[in-house]
């Protein structure tokens, strides 16, 4: 009995050394994106810009809610062929959230359906549960702690940002959506994740108004 309830202890500990890691690395990328210049607009998002850094360029913006309030910032940049996505979120309520690239860069609220639908060049299903599936586009859930913070660093293979016959950032760009509740990662076409709470443009597109 004792030893059970060792483990059991030790096992809760190390649960919860690991959210307050990933909350910690999840503020460290928040600032560290918060330090490009933003310029700032009338709408539910705003591009921070580029910068060049030791493994390539990358393109910081911010994630707004539909009344504009700042709720994180999402990072893209090309690492030799895989691109990838860092998202990290602050002041959110704890909880799970579905999150996908969008295929129009424009944040209009309130309900940003001028995003379109996710990212699809391939015609598939959506979910990589789904033998159909996935978007290229769909993505993994991000969990917000406790204090509010929670981040998720995507590696996404054969997907080009620019250039290519089915580049992410095309003439009308790109946009994240961060959903209101968890992706089931299966059911088409959004995998019942809900409404589409927060936006970021990607690779261009458009800002707009709250509503």
């Amino acid at each position: 009995m004792i030893r059970h309830l060792l483990l059991t202890t030790a096992a809760a500990a190390t649960l919860a050394a690991c959210q307050a890691q990933q909350e910690e690395d999840a503020r460290d990328v928040l600032n560290m994106q918060n330090d490009a210049q933003a310029v700032p607009v009338n709408g539910a998002a705003e591009t921070l810009g580029t910068s060049t850094t030791g493994t390539g360029m990358m393109q910081s913006a911010q994630l707004r809610t539909a009344d504009g309030r700042q709720v994180g910032t999402v990072s893209t940049r090309d690492e030799g062929g895989v691109t990838v996505l860092t998202v990290a979120l602050q002041g959110m309520p704890q909880g799970t959230y579905g999150m996908h690239v969008h295929s129009v860069g424009k944040c209009e609220g309130p309900k940003f359906e001028s995003a379109g639908a996710h990212w699809n060049p391939e015609n598939r299903q959506h979910g990589a549960q789904n033998p159909r599936g996935p978007h290229a586009g769909d993505l993994e859930n991000i969990t917000v702690g406790q204090a509010g913070s929670g981040g998720v660093t995507a590696n996404l293979r054969d997907v080009a940002l620019r250039g290519g016959m089915t580049p992410m950032f095309d003439e009308d760009g790109a946009a994240l959506l961060i959903h209101a509740k968890a992706d089931d990662y299966r059911t088409d076409p959004s995998g019942n994740s809900g409404d589409r709470i927060a936006c970021a443009i990607l690779g261009g597109g458009e800002t707009a108004a709250g509503g």
